[in-house]
């Protein structure tokens, strides 16, 4: 699966001053490396707030844990029962010899209850079957793009991560004068892991109506946990040769991650289009990489990202409109109820753009 960080910059931190008893004394291995990447979270996490974690108070659950007879095994996996309560699929701990990697979001759990084989099989391949296509579907950018048409002049396409704005939005715009004629567009970010959040507003702009605000970022920067620096806003405007602006469909799940969850954000303010399928991962924010004394590596997430109420859905995921979820059994049988959903609703022609979704741009947040 591919990772979900989109940008990761590394820096090392071996000194710290902690407010507890522990720190006025000579600290063993095990113990140094718990209040440093404690420590570390403390500094730069940005998300404390915005899931009412007490992180001071897990600190006093979890240090005591620590003494200079703990195991690496132990101080390992003490570390990630800790960092589990963060809800985080950004927050990656990882070691080496041995070699293990653990997410502290609910990604982690997903993953095990669907079996990693299962898992790593599925995310391999595309979400919808063949067989749901009028003729085999099309590729662009190197198999990231597949796009075809559905019974009834219905236009799909999936893509599996955001990369390079220019090639994915030529790709998109060469898709959708394929689809000009189509009575409505069906996009899939199931199974897609993330990258670029740029990519997936120029994505979204190939929709657009008029400027929409749709997302405020934040970066942290200071010793609170409320100091960030000044927001940027982001918009989703027409852009490209050609916008469609018929009826549109976004499928998402589980496995919509990252970027995923920010493209959506862009595109359910859209007044025509309707979200089916499951709720996103549940986390947008970009993370930094920690190294640890011991050498193991953490993941930290650095900024705040809100939608465009100021609403930050990190830990919950971002929910469909019409939720439809596919079992392991319709996975392995080939079978997908979250496509077949959208091609019924479609087939009603009770689609309609929605009301509540109308925006007046403020001129606060014009940039």
């Amino acid at each position: 699966m591919k990772t979900t960080i989109k940008y990761i910059i590394p820096f090392f931190l071996f000194v710290l001053n902690v407010n507890c008893d522990s720190a006025e004394k000579e600290l063993s291995e095990p113990e140094k490396n718990f209040e440093v990447l404690w420590k570390a979270f403390e500094d730069n996490y940005s998300l404390f707030d915005a899931k009412h974690v007490n992180w001071h108070a897990i600190y006093k659950v979890y240090r005591p844990q620590i003494t200079p007879e703990t195991t690496d095994d132990d101080l390992f996996e003490t570390m990630v029962t800790m960092l589990k309560h963060l809800n985080d699929n950004h927050v990656h701990l990882r070691s080496r010899n041995p070699e293990r990697q653990n997410s502290a979001g609910y990604l982690a759990q997903y993953v095990e209850e669907f079996g990693k084989k299962d898992f790593d099989e599925m995310m391999s391949k595309k979400p919808v079957p063949e067989s749901y296509f009028v003729k085999k579907p099309e590729s662009k950018f190197n198999d990231r793009f597949s796009f075809g048409w559905l019974p009834d002049n219905i236009g799909y396409f999936h893509f599996n991560g955001f990369g390079n704005v220019e090639k994915s939005a030529e790709a998109v715009d060469e898709i959708l004068d394929n689809f000009k004629t189509a009575r409505a567009v069906i996009i899939d970010v199931r199974r897609n892991g993330g990258g670029d959040d740029a990519v997936g507003k120029a994505i979204a702009d190939r929709f657009a109506d008029q400027k929409r605000l749709y997302m405020i970022t934040k970066v942290r920067k200071g010793p609170g946990y409320s100091d960030f620096l000044p927001p940027k806003y982001w918009y989703v405007e027409p852009d490209g040769p050609f916008q469609f602006t018929k009826s549109v469909i976004l499928l998402i799940d589980r496995t919509s991650i990252s970027a995923s969850d920010n493209f959506t954000l862009a595109m359910r303010v859209l007044p025509h289009v309707t979200i089916v399928g499951d709720s996103t991962s549940g986390c947008n924010a970009d993370s930094k990489r920690v190294m640890l004394p011991n050498g193991w590596t953490c993941t930290i997430p650095f900024n705040l990202f809100l939608d465009q109420n100021g609403f930050c859905w990190e830990g919950i995921g971002i929910p469909p409109d019409i939720r439809q979820i596919n079992s392991k059994e319709d996975i392995k049988n080939g079978k997908d109820r979250v496509v077949e959903l959208a091609i019924s609703l479609i087939q009603s022609g009770e689609l309609k753009a929605s009301p509540r979704k109308k925006q007046t741009i403020d001129a606060t947040y014009s940039n």
